[in-house]
């Protein structure tokens, strides 16, 4: 049923006072709630509510009717059938029901003889829901009502209001999650008690119309990349919107490109994690770029093909560090401004060095979109497009350049442009330290992906080993295979050196983290170096091998040897190890053999 015909039914129902039940249902999260409550209250707004008084009740979690009726009283509101209900509108109806009480007081006397009522609340929200007529009454969530509050007693009660109480109800469900068992006793009390029933199932565009209000560019775009994905889920749509408002915020002053960019991705982002069963997931965003893959897509799984396609025609291209920033604060929760801001302004800075569109880009849409141009011409403009913007091409997109020119014969050309690529980039700092992050398991050419490797290296290669074993004990984190490979490079003679050269609140940790990175495989030699250092270190004294063992890093029964060894050390050094370091790392006291408490 479409969108227009519902809410025309829907106004219709609200501008009449005649007593009638409505039902609408549909699946969560449609928008059922939301869009009966802005039908209101554009009707409020131009006075054509039938009724004076209104309630709102979700049945969600309700387990009787004393309940169900108390929540009536409630959330009735008299003034102006969509305000919010309030201490004061309580007391008002309650006043009202005592007024009312005191009228037909004999009758209400043997009213509580017969229910026992002993609770003076109880007995208010009683004659408080007497008061309860000619109003329009709205029961929410009616399939997530508690067990013992039956479906019949529900619609029971709507069949009073209706008729005896002379109400307008309508009623917000989903049949589809009632029980298999239950459904057809539901469809016919349904049919017993509703007058019109509605089937509330919009279309995308319908959804984004009535979700996403307003005209400025963030809800013009909004919409327009909900409905390019099929979204009709509205409760998602009022996340992602929550999302993209925040994120207009933090990159306010930006160029206009850099914040359709950003809804673009959080439309995307919010849509894989909010409707994972229908979606491919952040990862899978995280890693896409639509010219990586161009000629493997034999080999995907059907389903990665299904969401290359799905992406590729919403026009999403590739993840950028704003994209990253957003599909990270989505996964999380919550956005990191300052992330986002520096992503924002350094993508804002691009767009204005490539106000026009550069020649490699153009390249790439002369290969997509031209089936008369004769392949030579596309290749020397990709060859030439890329010489022209080695400065501004990724290293993702220049792979892709690159092994498309390998494909097609100019192997030559994409070797030179490989070394060019290289040279025009090695002044940017961390181009080449991060350059991989956004390859994933994606094919990378062999030449490229050794050049890159070999700049990476020598950034690695020229780290101060001091710095990275404190900056280590500092944070506990760190790279296994690069730095266990830089420390490796060390001699014992260096490894010394290194650990004399520091202060002593340093060393411990330091030694701690080198020992730790020679346990790792690409730890090559580094295992035989530290041991020995180690152990030229703690053949100084007795006291300073019993150090290096409580420290852990100097076995307990390793005796020390070497040029440096004190001829005086106790040869039951190994014995009393043990003691030496439970007595450094405070445990508890140990005994010497006269029995006194040896000091801490």
């Amino acid at each position: 049923m479409s969108t227009a015909v519902v809410r025309a039914e829907i106004e219709r129902f609200i501008q009449s006072s005649a007593p009638e039940v409505l039902c609408i249902s549909g699946q969560w999260g449609v928008g059922k709630t939301y869009s009966w409550q802005t039908f209101l209250k554009e009707a409020e707004r131009v006075g054509r509510v039938g009724l004076s008084r209104y309630a709102y009740v979700s049945l969600f979690g309700l387990t009787s009717l004393g309940e169900l009726r108390n929540a009536i009283v409630e959330n009735t509101v008299n003034k102006g059938s969509s305000s919010v209900p309030d201490a004061s509108s309580l007391h008002e109806i309650i006043r009202k029901g005592e007024t009312f009480a005191r009228k037909s007081r004999p009758a209400l006397e043997i009213a509580a003889g017969f229910f026992r009522m002993k609770d003076a609340g109880d007995a208010l929200y009683r004659e408080a829901f007497l008061t309860v007529r000619n109003q329009l009454i709205c029961f929410d969530d009616l399939e997530r009502a508690g067990k013992a509050l039956e479906m019949r007693d529900i619609l029971g009660l709507t069949s009073m209001l209706r008729e005896q109480r002379h109400c307008k109800v309508v009623l917000l469900l989903n049949k589809e999650q009632t029980k298999p068992e239950e459904a057809k006793e539901l469809q016919r009390q349904l049919e017993k008690v509703v007058d019109t029933f509605l089937l509330f199932e919009p279309t995308s565009a319908e959804a984004a119309a009535i979700a996403i209000v307003g005209t400025d560019p963030v809800a013009e775009k909004l919409r327009d990349r909900l409905v390019a994905l099929g979204v009709t889920n509205m409760r998602v749509m009022k996340k992602i919107e929550r999302w993209a408002r925040l994120i207009e915020t933090e990159v306010v002053g930006v160029e206009t490109e850099v914040v359709e960019q950003a809804v673009v991705t959080v439309v995307l982002a919010g849509w894989c994690f909010l409707q994972p069963d229908l979606a491919p997931g952040l990862d899978f965003v995280r890693e896409f770029n639509s010219t990586t893959g161009l000629f493997r897509r034999e080999d995907e799984p059907e389903e990665r093909k299904k969401w290359r396609e799905i992406l590729s025609k919403y026009g999403y291209r590739t993840t950028d560090e704003l994209d990253a920033a957003i599909i990270d604060g989505v996964a999380i929760g919550y956005f990191r401004g300052d992330d986002l801001r520096a992503a924002a302004q350094a993508l804002g800075e691009r767009l204005k060095r490539n106000r026009r569109k550069d020649s490699f880009s153009l390249a790439w849409e002369l290969f997509h979109s031209s089936l008369t141009t004769d392949d030579d011409v596309i290749l020397d403009a990709m060859v030439a497009g890329a010489m022209e913007n080695l400065g501004e091409i990724s290293p993702v997109n220049m792979n892709s350049g690159v092994r498309f020119l390998r494909r097609y014969g100019r192997e030559a050309q994409a070797s030179e442009l490989v070394v060019k690529y290289i040279d025009a980039n090695r002044s940017k700092p961390d181009f080449f330290s991060k350059w991989n992050r956004f390859f994933h398991d994606d094919p990378v050419d062999e030449e490229l992906l050794a050049a890159m490797e070999a700049e990476r290296t020598a950034i690695v290669d020229a780290r101060d080993p001091a710095e990275m074993l404190k900056q280590m004990a500092r944070t506990s984190g760190y790279n296994p295979d690069e730095d266990s490979a830089r420390l490796s490079r060390l001699t014992a003679d260096e490894l010394v050196q290194l650990f004399d050269g520091n202060a002593a609140d340093d060393v411990k940790g330091m030694m701690e983290w080198a020992d730790r990175l020679a346990s790792h495989p690409g730890a090559l030699g580094m295992r035989a170096s530290l041991d020995e250092a180690l152990a030229r270190i703690a053949a100084r004294s007795p006291m300073r091998a019993d150090r290096l063992r409580s420290w852990g890093v100097l076995p307990a029964n390793e005796k020390p040897d070497g040029p440096d060894a004190d001829p005086a050390a106790s040869e039951d050094a190994a014995a009393d190890a043990a003691a030496v370091t439970a007595a450094a790392n405070n445990d508890v006291p140990t005994e010497n053999d006269g029995g006194e408490e040896k000091p801490k």
